[in-house]
């Protein structure tokens, strides 16, 4: 099989390419890349002469992309808009300054988040960079600086992980939401369940949830199912019905009183969420002082959601 590099016309011929087409011109592609039009014109001519075809057709005061042209250009825009947040990424490796965490969504919109926004009042000269993603794996922490993992803090590949929060899961409602009488886990099914889409959702949904109480319980066929967290708390939020709380994202709601546990029931897996970082590159200073702040805060927050939680007093700043 030959080489990629073989396979591919002068990579200076695309990058030329991609700003003609960009600009409908080679003398503003030109302007642009500080080179003359005909510098522009010789190495669009080597490309065609590398495809076969033209790829632009050349008109008096313009030029347009031909069907071939456009396909190309398509692919030669997503390509280098790929090398070059590729390439800023391994810049803002140097730069100490910078640190990126990867997480969940719901991890980075309720837990997160909000942290970040309370260390940047206490180290505004370093940059936190949040990258949220559902399809998370250890391949992706280990590219960025910091993770946030769900399991058992037993990975295959080379990481350090330091526990964070457990995996405790609340049946949640609006606060207002009047309910019929709830003793045991099976009245919850007596109110309207908001659910996760089970082709979607990678995590615990009601069906699981339900076991854990030896209950047999399957998704109606006109339930209303959401494929994302935040949609379902909405959708609670709203007093559309009971949905599934983690506990890591409950505190201000709770604190708030736009929710409240319906029950006093919880499931609890055994499983955690822990920060986690490659074993085989050391963390910048940057990096070390938020991963030291992030653990440090955790442990305190997680008293005082046990507070709340148990409507015990304590103090909340």
């Amino acid at each position: 099989m030959k080489p990629l590099f073989k396979q591919l016309p002068p990579l200076q011929t695309l990058t030329f390419f991609e700003a003609a087409a960009r600009h409908g011109s080679f003398t503003r592609a030109a302007d642009e890349l500080c080179v003359t039009q005909s510098a522009v014109s010789k190495q669009i001519k080597l490309l065609e002469e590398y495809l076969g075809v033209e790829v632009f057709y050349r008109e008096r005061r313009q030029v347009m992309l031909t069907d071939d042209g456009q396909e190309l250009f398509t692919e030669v825009k997503m390509m280098l808009g790929q090398l070059a947040d590729s390439c800023n990424r391994i810049r803002s490796h140097v730069y100490s300054k910078n640190v990126t965490i990867v997480s969940t969504v719901a991890v980075a919109n309720y837990w997160l988040f909000p942290r970040i926004a309370r260390f940047n009042m206490e180290y505004p000269d370093i940059n936190v960079n949040i990258y949220a993603t559902d399809e998370i794996n250890e391949e992706h922490c280990r590219k960025s600086d910091l993770g946030i993992l769900y399991g058992y803090d037993q990975w295959q590949t080379n990481l350090t992980g330091h526990y964070l929060f457990r995996e405790r899961i609340y049946p949640i409602c609006a606060h207002d939401m009047p309910l019929s009488e709830i003793s045991t886990p099976e009245d919850l099914l007596n109110n309207r369940i908001v659910h996760f889409d089970p082709l979607k959702w990678r995590w615990l949904n009601w069906g699981d949830w339900f076991r854990y109480f030896g209950i047999q319980y399957h998704v109606p066929c006109n339930a209303l199912v959401f494929n994302q967290v935040p949609l379902a708390i909405n959708a609670a939020l709203q007093g559309m019905g009971i949905t599934l709380g983690w506990e890591f994202m409950l505190k201000d709601m709770l604190e708030n009183r736009f929710i409240k546990i319906a029950g006093d029931f919880y499931v609890e897996t055994g499983r955690a969420d822990y920060l986690v970082y490659s074993t085989a590159k050391p963390l910048s200073a940057s990096a070390c002082t938020f991963r030291d702040w992030l653990m440090n805060d955790a442990q305190i927050d997680a008293t005082r959601l046990d507070a709340i939680v148990n409507n015990t007093d304590v103090q909340l700043d």
